[in-house]
């Protein structure tokens, strides 16, 4: 993904209808871009694999500057300043994009190009004229935070997370779980499948953090639903652990939240549903600090969870006190300290998170656990570090597990 100093065609001509003293071009651009919406998607003559995306921001008042934040190289802020068209209120960026990603963006007005500052995160806007809305909901239901999205035209389309209308549908149960290691009583929910039966053979059992963007943003009732159907798992009980405000204490490899799952809630949860107490059918699973959580589960439980599905896992994490170098993988050394245990694992990272930080340390865990001999599924994935293909892609993991 790289910034290109050519203007898009659409961008040429308008600004010629402009210097032409046409007075309602600017206005007919901005009302075609709300029918049709953003980005402005063009061909590059001789090349099949990228296209020339233009991004577009209207400023409603006078403004100093406005930064495009692309999912990656997001600190090159003088780079990916954007355009004023003549005197109007159009700004615009252009970048050569490969054609089959998924991406989210935004943009930072007034930005103070401070590489330092931290400012900017909290005013982030996104793109009005953008069709495709990440939706995230606050505690309360309320619209906490909207991501705008990009689908290039040769995408991958997603399957496995789109409601069927003739697929038997499973049931979400809804709980309140206290837990004196909980500051608050903490929300379960768990997904039963259909024609679930108390007494026939235990089930199989998926267990998830960060449980309500997994089940309203990432779809898993519908990958559920849909891998069950068509017979690509067998039919599986799973936890939906809510993350509240102490999520980035809780699943930074932390042994009380590991004992609340394994030693409280796994417990609570099989005297009141008909799962299987073997860790081969059971499955701990999460996408970036969940990621490492369940690893981290894995090589602390493997008595209890003898899966491990990571998606994006944040394997940068260092422990205390630990001495290694700043792009190590702390956890990889974990594994290779002691001898194989009973787990298998499902990783994938995206193709657009951070080379090092994200790639590069989900690579060093793959090759530490292959070179143990455990048997691992390694997957790359046409997107960043957000929730665009964690849903589709936790259905290859389940698959991979236990299909």
């Amino acid at each position: 993904m790289g910034r290109v100093l050519s203007k898009s065609k659409t961008i040429i001509e308008l600004e010629d209808k402009i210097n032409q003293g046409n007075r309602e071009a600017l206005q007919a651009f901005w009302d075609k871009l709300k029918d049709k919406g953003t980005p402005i998607i063009e061909n590059i003559e001789g090349d099949s694999e990228n296209a020339l995306v233009t991004f577009v921001f209207k400023a409603d008042e006078e403004v100093e500057n406005v930064v495009f934040m692309p999912p990656v190289g997001r600190m090159n802020f003088l780079e990916n300043k954007m355009e004023r068209l003549l005197k109007t209120n159009l700004w615009h960026a252009s970048y050569k994009i490969k054609n089959d990603i998924r991406f989210s963006y935004f943009f930072s007005v007034n930005d103070s190009l401070d590489p330092n500052s931290t400012e900017r995160w909290d005013k982030l806007e996104n793109d009005q004229f953008n069709k495709n809305k990440l939706v995230y909901k606050g505690k309360n239901g309320e619209w906490d935070k909207i991501d705008s999205y990009a689908i290039m035209p040769k995408a991958e389309e997603h399957f496995w997370v789109k409601e069927r209308s003739n697929t038997l549908k499973g049931t979400l149960h809804e709980y309140e779980f206290q837990s004196k290691n909980f500051k608050d009583g903490r929300r379960i929910r768990i997904y039963t499948p259909h024609d679930y039966k108390k007494q026939d053979k235990p089930y199989k059992v998926l267990t998830l953090t960060d449980g309500d963007e997994y089940i309203n943003i990432l779809s898993t009732v519908q990958v559920l639903d849909n891998l069950i159907s068509d017979e690509k798992i067998p039919p599986i009980v799973a936890i939906f652990i809510d993350s509240t405000e102490t999520r980035g204490e809780e699943l930074r490899c932390n042994d009380i939240f590991g004992d609340v799952v394994v030693k409280e809630l796994i417990p609570w949860v099989r005297e009141r549903y008909n799962i299987s107490n073997k860790a081969e059918d059971a499955i701990i699973g999460g996408f970036s600090l969940g990621g490492l959580t369940a690893t981290y589960l894995g090589l602390k439980h493997s008595e209890v969870f003898g899966n491990v599905l990571s998606q994006s896992g944040s394997y940068w994490y260092k422990a205390e006190g630990y001495e290694g170098t700043e792009m190590d993988c702390w956890l990889s050394t974990e594994f290779k300290s002691i001898d194989k245990l009973p787990l298998k694992f499902y990783l994938n990272v995206g193709v657009l998170e951070h080379e090092e930080r994200m790639i590069g340390t989900n690579i060093k865990l793959r090759d530490a656990l292959i070179s143990k001999g455990y048997t691992v599924n390694f997957e790359y994935f046409n997107s960043g570090h957000d929730c665009l293909s964690w849903g589709e892609t936790l259905a290859n993991g389940l698959i991979s597990l236990i299909g």
